[in-house]
């Protein structure tokens, strides 16, 4: 798609869903879709499950209409990039299997605020929930000072809560596949070098902690400090501003660990 046809598209989202093997997330995404006051949004499903033929029926049966592209499985950040490239709207939204919309009403919302700005990304809230159905509490915090700390102390904007102009996310070249689990915070700390994003002053969407970033705590902190030194310079203060946040992470892990260990 050209930047001509680009800009003479009427729609401005496109909502992408990767999904493998997990059928009842896909449900739980596709409902959550289905039900959304506004229905003037492009999906794009990109499938890479073993069984071609389920995730189809499902789009079959259903009464919302989707781009389907079934890729062979090379990975979650490589599925993405295939579903911004055929993406048909201005922003881009990625609500991967098993993530759900806040309510019927988000992306009504998030479409008006969108057309409303010029804004090359935005972000809104995103509740986090336990495998165990269990809603976490997540700390206030505030953007501008956790980019001018390099987003080093574990908050971000997540993903499911990031609208990016598909223009501008295809300039950076993507997520960099090279980065099996932090492939979306470096995207996160490049567009924070970019401009300041539109803060969202509602809830997005949920989402259940269990993936790749969850399950593998020491290969995203690894991989969140790889991105952190691509993308920020860091001087010694820097440096040992980053081994004090490591420290706290670390301790904040192995004590969050227990507790789920112990049930509380």
């Amino acid at each position: 798609m050209s930047v001509e046809e680009l800009d003479d598209s009427p729609l401005l989202l496109s909502v992408i869903t990767v999904v493998r093997d997990n059928t009842s997330g896909f449900i739980e995404t596709l409902n959550s879709l289905k039900e959304q006051s506004l229905s003037e949004f492009n999906w794009v499903v990109i499938d890479s499950s073993g069984d071609k033929n389920v995730i189809p029926a499902l789009l079959e049966a259903s009464c919302i209409s989707a781009d389907y592209l079934w890729v062979e499985p090379e990975g979650i950040y490589p599925a993405m990039n295939v579903g911004a490239r055929i993406s048909q709207g201005r922003y881009l939204y990625f609500l991967n299997s098993g993530d759900t919309l806040f309510n019927s009403e988000t992306l009504r919302r998030v479409d008006e605020d969108l057309a409303a700005t010029s804004s090359l990304w935005a972000f809104g809230n995103v509740d986090f929930w336990n495998q165990k159905g269990r809603k976490l509490t997540e700390p206030n915090w505030d953007y501008v000072s956790e980019q001018q700390h390099r987003f080093a102390r574990g908050r971000f904007p997540s993903h499911q809560g990031v609208f990016v102009e598909k223009q501008t996310f295809e300039a950076l070249g993507g997520f960099d596949t090279q980065f099996s689990i932090a492939a979306d915070y470096h995207m996160i700390c490049q567009l924070s070098q970019i401009e300041t994003p539109l803060e969202l002053g509602f809830v997005v969407a949920n989402f259940t902690q269990g993936g790749a970033s969850t399950l593998s705590w020491r290969t995203a902190q690894k991989e969140f400090r790889r991105a952190r030194k691509i993308v920020f310079p860091l001087n010694l203060v820097d440096r040992l501003e980053e081994l004090g946040f490591g420290v706290k992470a670390y301790a904040s892990h192995i004590i969050a660990s227990r507790r789920s260990t112990s049930g509380q």
